[in-house]
């Protein structure tokens, strides 16, 4: 600590308008304070989020739908199927086996493509391309520059198999409505008020 006299001003000291010693830090107590603030402040500021997962218990936790770098396995596939919530995903996953020669076949390793699925020309799609298997050809586009192709024997191409697996969601979503379904038989076998369904499609609205 260095030592310092200064002019006292203020009318309520007792050293008014006398020189008076006062204490203040030395340059290397200031340069030491400066620098532990800056690295105190540097740790705490610094994020780089690399293992963020909001809503997430922690990286090993990783939604699989978002990682498309893993191996199609038995295990993998069943856990994507659940994950994407593909209705009957228990006979989803026997209908993949069967599909796909048991995820071994020449489509689902040439195209990712485990369930023989063709290229949707104006549905939502997930696929990148089509495949010509009688040119054993893989043209990829969107759905604007593949329609050419929509008379000849096709199939969809997928980046990955994850994708192959979401775009039979996008056709169920597509051609299977589930709530549909429950509120015609509903109408059908449960209800006699004709107006059954109606009542409720008001109320759920």
């Amino acid at each position: 600590m260095d030592q310092e006299l200064i002019l006292c001003t203020n009318e309520d000291c007792g050293n008014y308008l006398r020189t008076t010693s006062v204490w203040k830090p030395s340059r290397v107590w200031n340069n030491i304070f400066a620098v532990s603030f800056f690295i105190f402040f540097f740790i705490l500021s610094f994020d780089d989020y690399s293992s963020t997962n909001e809503g997430l218990q922690g990286p090993a936790t990783l939604h699989i739908a978002e990682n498309k770098s893993l191996p199609l396995t038995r295990e993998n596939l069943r856990k994507e199927l659940d994950l994407l919530h593909v209705i009957c995903a228990e006979q989803a996953y026997a209908q993949i086996l069967i599909e796909s020669g048991h995820l071994t076949s020449y489509l689902a390793k040439k195209t990712n493509n485990l369930l023989g699925m063709r290229y949707p020309f104006r549905r939502k799609t997930s696929a990148v391309g089509i495949f010509l298997p009688e040119s054993n050809l893989i043209i990829k586009g969107t759905q604007q520059e593949l329609k050419k192709y929509r008379n000849r024997n096709h199939y969809a191409v997928y980046a990955n198999w994850q994708d192959c697996i979401a775009d039979y969601k996008y056709w169920q979503d597509e051609n299977f409505r589930l709530t549909d379904r429950y509120l015609t038989f509903l109408g059908d076998y449960y209800a006699e008020d004709a107006h059954y369904v109606a009542k409720i499609r008001n109320l759920t609205r």
